[in-house]
């Protein structure tokens, strides 16, 4: 996947409308992103930089993250954003470790305050959990909903594959590691990945998807309109999360390219497009 070179676009609701060069940005997680790779989080902190919006930030160990305390003196922002040819994606993920790539829009809004609590009170319960196996990530449930039926396995040990190393630092742990895990393991038989340089019309899509899960317990037929995704997170943000519709998010943040602390749990479910 190419480095990002074209000016991006961040949009503050109620504030305005901002470009942001992606050859000047430096990441504030040098840990987590390769060389010339950036968040959307770096997108707004070099914005701060720039004088262009007064953005009150910090990171927050108890988080593992950075925490946007305010913005222009108003308090409780969230965001979301659009993949070239996706649709607006509502995320729940840490705003520091989400990738950004050539296209991508950035949406910053005030959020439902119950939400924002949920996502936050999440990410503390992750960052406790990995606290609690040594620095580790062990997931306690991780499900595989196939075409037919269900399995889950209890408390897996997640390494990184480096999969990605054009955007991520050696060690960096996604969710396409908890499949890569399991195979490691010997709880699925295969996995069958798809490169996807392009999805219909649309170009640099480049991230890998899930075309099939081999399990003697999860039975069905691979069709070419359908794939899995995952959801990852904790049991108390599950009901804030926004449900995956295959048909509608074919371009969205992959599994190979979603970075992950320690979630409570990840779901692998079987999807099929529309057409």
């Amino acid at each position: 996947d190419p480095v990002p070179s074209r000016l991006g676009k961040l949009e503050i609701r109620g504030v305005g409308t901002f470009t942001y060069d992606p050859t000047t940005l430096k990441t504030v997680r040098p840990d987590l992103f390769a060389a010339g790779r950036f968040s959307a989080f770096d997108a707004l902190a070099a914005l701060a930089a720039a004088g262009s919006v007064d953005v009150q930030y910090a990171y927050d160990e108890s988080l593992a993250t950075y925490v946007i305390r305010s913005i222009n003196g108003l308090t409780g922002w969230w965001y979301d954003v659009r993949l070239p040819g996706g649709a607006l994606e509502r995320t729940a993920l840490r705003m520091d470790m989400y990738p950004l790539k050539d296209g991508a829009e950035v949406y910053l809004y005030l959020e439902d305050p119950a939400r924002l609590a949920a996502i936050e009170s999440s990410f503390r319960e992750e960052v406790a959990l990995r606290e609690a196996h040594g620095g580790r990530t062990i997931i306690p449930g991780v499900t595989i909903k196939g075409p037919r039926s269900t399995v889950t396995f209890r408390d897996v040990v997640v390494t990184s594959h480096n999969v990605r190393p054009d955007v991520f630092r050696p060690g960096a742990i996604t969710a396409l590691d908890v499949l890569l895990s399991l195979g490691d393991q010997g709880k699925i038989a295969g996995l069958e990945l798809a490169w996807h340089a392009m999805v219909d019309d649309v170009p640099n899509v480049n991230h890998y998807m899930v075309d099939w899960i081999s399990l003697p317990d999860v039975l069905g037929e691979r069709n070419s309109l359908c794939g899995y995704m995952d959801e990852a997170a904790t049991e108390g943000l599950r009901g804030f999360l926004t449900p995956h519709s295959h048909a509608t998010t074919r371009i969205h943040l992959s599994s190979d390219l979603e970075l992950l602390v320690s979630p409570g749990y990840v779901e692998w479910q079987w999807l099929c497009a529309t057409s």
